[in-house]
């Protein structure tokens, strides 16, 4: 994978018994500048269908699937199998295993009452004895929903970003 080539190599005895092996470092971390991830107008916006992968998204938008690694980094999606939304057979397969009864009550919500009417609040049932149980499913589904809008760096500039990443990996092993 291209991702991994990018990163540097360590020398590691696993087994402390100095027979040293050399693996890539992927605890090196580089973050996407916060003044860059914030300019809207370097990124298009775009809905998560069941069937695209990070590979897929790159090949539509850079015409090439070793770019994966830059829209997973500019979300902040760290781990490419459960930030990334699942798939609905997934999701389904997730919750199953997360919950030992996907159907009972995760939280309870309420619409907020004044501004944005469509924002939901957690409460207790308690407190507000008219508000909408949520089940583990529903809960789950609503998070994997908002991971399906994510940003894209817009192809222009795709090489620049990725020249200014080598750049500061670079500084980082000096």
């Amino acid at each position: 994978m291209y991702f991994n080539s990018i990163f540097p190599k360590i020398k590691y005895d696993p087994t402390g018994n100095g027979n040293a092996i050399e693996i890539q470092d992927i605890l090196t971390r580089i973050v996407t500048r916060k003044n860059v991830a914030t300019r809207n107008v370097l990124f298009s916006k775009h809905a998560v269908t069941d069937s695209e992968t990070p590979e897929s998204l790159s090949l539509e938008y850079y015409g090439t699937i070793k770019h994966y690694w830059v829209n997973l980094m500019i979300n902040k999606y760290y781990d490419r199998y459960y930030d990334w939304p699942l798939t609905e057979r997934n999701l389904q397969k997730y919750v199953v295993n997360k919950y030992a009864v996907p159907s009972s009550i995760h939280h309870y919500e309420i619409s907020q009452e004044s501004g944005d009417t469509e924002i939901k609040i957690q409460v207790e049932v308690v407190d507000y004895p008219s508000a909408t149980p949520i089940t583990n499913m529903e809960h789950e589904r609503y998070l994997n929903d908002e991971r399906k809008n994510i940003k894209v760096l817009k192809k222009v500039y795709i090489e620049p970003f990725i020249s200014e990443f080598n750049s500061l990996l670079k500084e980082q092993l000096l």
